[in-house]
């Protein structure tokens, strides 16, 4: 390359690079498996020696350290204990690993990277686990499913009397406590009620911003799937080949009650709907 080409390559850059107002790089990944596959490229890309902090959007972190390309230390993990370097063969700990970056990959997205000077010198010995080693692991690590999204059709309004309908949720919310792991209602001026794994504290608990944008999220799906807003509307949610949780939210005018609960235990969700809008009559 020519000196002068050199010098508008180096014009065009100083055009339009734009100063970061903050240290953090999004990884946007829409799935579990493309903010993994993020993750271990971070990983093969750092060469110098940094601690590498993946946040995601629920504030759950994992930081390692990692030096040309290989993971030697774990100084936060999102769940779990972090896996010990000094006494661990190498194959458990490249399993670990794998664990961990599937772990903080299947948080809710999108990730958030910050990256930093490691707070000590590494010592000579110090060869961690590679990246090759890490990756391969994940292979052996299964991905949670994404979800699948099913809406229940709502009752005509004559199903319904109108004085019934002001308290299907909290009906719902009641009625779930025989079978759900976590309960949440939100009323007419987003006074919440929790219980269960949805309480504050606990590992289903979110807050008020996670709970806008879910109510708005329900909106959204109400207004695509009908084009008169007769009533209320139960919308499912579980996982891909019907194993592990799920969740059932009722939204009915400006209240909602979400239930999470075992896949296995949908039908009592659909069956209490079904008593609460005599729909099954």
């Amino acid at each position: 390359m020519m000196d002068a080409e050199i010098l508008d390559l180096l014009e065009d850059i100083g055009r339009s690079s734009v100063a970061r107002q903050n240290p953090a790089v999004t990884l946007t990944g829409d799935s579990a498996q493309t903010r993994r596959d993020q993750v271990l490229r971070t990983i093969r890309g750092t060469i110098l020696p940094r601690r590498l902090e993946f946040t995601a959007a629920n504030g759950d972190c994992l930081a390692i350290e990692v030096n040309s390309s290989r993971v030697t230390d774990v100084f936060r993990v999102r769940t779990g204990i972090a896996p010990d370097f000094e006494t661990q063969p190498r194959d458990t700990l490249a399993k670990k690993l794998a664990e961990i970056v599937t772990d903080i990959a299947s948080a809710p997205g999108p990730l958030s990277l910050i990256s930093l000077q490691p707070d000590a010198v590494l010592e000579a010995d110090d060869v961690g686990i590679t990246f090759s080693e890490i990756s391969k692991a994940c292979f052996q690590v299964e991905l949670p499913s994404e979800p699948i999204v099913s809406i229940v059709p709502e009752p005509a309004t004559d199903d319904v009397p109108a004085d019934e309908q002001s308290v299907l949720t909290s009906g719902f919310f009641d009625g779930a406590a025989s079978f759900a792991l976590g309960r949440i209602h939100i009323g007419d001026k987003f006074d919440v009620h929790t219980d269960g794994v949805c309480a504050s504290g606990q590992p289903a608990y979110a807050d008020q911003t996670v709970l806008e944008q879910f109510v708005k999220d329900l909106v959204g799906w109400s207004e695509d799937s009908t084009n008169d807003d007769r009533g209320p509307q139960l919308i499912v949610m579980r996982p891909a080949g019907g194993k592990g949780t799920a969740l059932a939210a009722l939204k009915d005018g400006q209240q909602t009650a979400i239930v999470i609960h075992e896949s296995r235990k949908l039908g009592a969700a659909v069956n209490l709907w079904k008593s609460l809008t005599g729909s099954g009559r």
